[in-house]
C-alpha cells in the first residue's frame, strides 16, 4: 500500500523552505507562527514590518507567506 503524498509544495513554499530551513506548508496558523517567530529574529525585521509593530494586513497565513517571500526576492503565489 502507498503512502498517501503530501500536499505539492509550492514553488513560493520552496523558496521559503530554502531560506528559513523550515520544512512547512505556509498557508496555516501553525506555520504563521513559525515563520513570524523567524522573522521576529531576523535583524530586519522591523524593516520588513516597517516599524515596531506587526501590520494588521500580514495576520492572514497565505498573505504572510507571500509578503516575506516577495520581501526576500522571491515567487508569490
Amino acid at each position: 500500500m502507498v503512502a498517501p503524498s503530501k500536499r505539492l509544495r509550492t514553488a513560493r513554499d520552496e523558496f521559503l523552505g530554502q531560506i528559513t530551513s523550515l520544512d512547512c506548508d505556509f498557508n496555516n496558523w501553525q506555520s504563521w507562527h513559525t515563520l513570524m517567530n523567524w522573522i521576529k529574529r531576523q535583524p530586519w525585521s522591523n524593516d520588513f514590518f516597517g516599524g515596531d509593530k506587526i501590520p494588521s494586513r500580514l495576520v492572514h497565513p497565505q498573505t504572510l507567506a507571500n509578503e516575506i517571500s516577495k520581501y526576500l526576492g522571491g515567487p508569490v503565489e
